[in-house]
């Protein structure tokens, strides 16, 4: 009775010995990987950062001035400060790949740069949650829109939209935003989807029960 198990315990032991050499190799290939092109990284020549097709802000389309409101005027005036900086979505890049792609001596505009994207897209929600409060939805939207126009990765942009959209009756534009969600593989892109298609359905069920109401 003891070869069997002394059997099955060296084949074990060889496939652990095994395993732990192959994840040895694709931990050192991956090592090797990432300080090749962090050395590739650290050589590669200084971009011309003023031809970079920057975000513009529309200031022109934003409900600015139209409330006399502490907080949204306090968010207006950030968007308006923000509006006069570089902006991009840099979304998911890592240092290594920006000093790749902009040049090492740019590393810190690039990511003063994507700090700009990610205080925008934070301002933009507060924006529309402050409209959306005041039942300002119209306006809401236009925010939101702009914010999925950008690819924000912030879930309650789609999500209020969502809502601002059953509220203004137009959530036949709900699909495009799930469509979009979709093709963005975001983190929370399934939450963001199944709140969608919740809207999408108690919305369609309130239209059909007011028409059925009339008859």
């Amino acid at each position: 009775m003891a070869f069997p198990f002394l059997t099955i315990f060296i084949i074990f032991v060889l496939w652990l010995a095994l395993r732990y050499a192959t994840v040895k190799k694709k931990t050192s290939e991956k090592y090797d990987n990432f300080w090749g092109k962090e050395a590739q990284a650290n050589n590669t020549p200084a971009k011309d950062l003023s031809t970079l097709d920057y975000l513009k802000i529309p200031v022109n389309r934003f409900p600015f001035d139209k409330w006399e409101d502490d907080e949204i005027q306090m968010i207006e005036g950030q968007i308006k400060e923000l509006s006069e900086k570089r902006i991009l979505n840099l979304t998911g890049k890592t240092n290594t790949e920006l000093k790749l792609e902009y040049g090492t001596a740019n590393l810190d505009a690039m990511t003063e740069i994507g700090d700009n994207f990610n205080t925008l897209i934070v301002l933009l929600v507060d924006y529309a949650k402050a409209l959306m409060q005041r039942g300002d939805y119209e306006e809401a939207a236009k925010v939101l829109e702009y914010g999925a126009s950008v690819r924000s990765d912030i879930s309650s942009n789609y999500m209020l939209l969502g809502d601002c959209y059953v509220a203004l009756h137009k959530q036949k534009q709900i699909p495009v935003i799930r469509e979009q969600v979709e093709s963005m593989n975001l983190m929370l892109g399934h939450k963001i989807v199944s709140y969608l298609d919740d809207l999408l359905a108690n919305a369609d069920a309130n239209h059909e029960n007011f028409e059925l109401s009339e008859e």
